[in-house]
């Protein structure tokens, strides 16, 4: 998701530098959904916010491959609690270099009954319903 194209150019100038990296800049969801598909044994690194992340992990696990996947995470863009909260560096250059050297940690997942994952916030009831009551 390119939010902010300076700091994605900036990212993929230190992940490109640091590394034989493949950088592929999908243009929307179907795009991004190949690109994740032919990643093959490389690590995907999820350069976007936390909306970016959530669509890399659902469609890993719809694809039922999250379990032997790595992802790594450089937050661009103005929603990034998320990976804020999993103590992701914010800062771009900082955030490229810990993807390239920072070590693997296996998280627990959240699914919902329809087979959605949930990453981030959960409110119950949900805040749009509360707000009406």
């Amino acid at each position: 998701m390119r939010t902010d194209g300076e700091s994605v150019r900036i990212a993929k100038d230190v992940l490109c530098a640091g590394s034989t990296a493949k950088v592929c800049l999908p243009e929307g969801p179907e795009e991004f959904a190949k690109a994740l598909a032919r990643r093959g044994a490389r690590r995907p690194v999820v350069v976007g916010d936390d909306r970016a992340l959530l669509r890399a992990v659902s469609l890993l696990h719809r694809e039922r491959e999250l379990s032997g996947a790595v992802l790594s995470l450089v937050p661009v863009g103005g929603a990034v609690s998320l990976a804020r909260s999993l103590g992701v560096p914010t800062g771009t250059v900082a955030a490229a270099r810990a993807a390239l050297v920072g070590t693997e940690r296996r998280l627990d997942l959240l699914v919902d009954d329809s087979d959605g994952v949930v990453l981030g916030d959960l409110c119950i009831p949900p805040v749009a319903e509360a707000a009406g009551t």
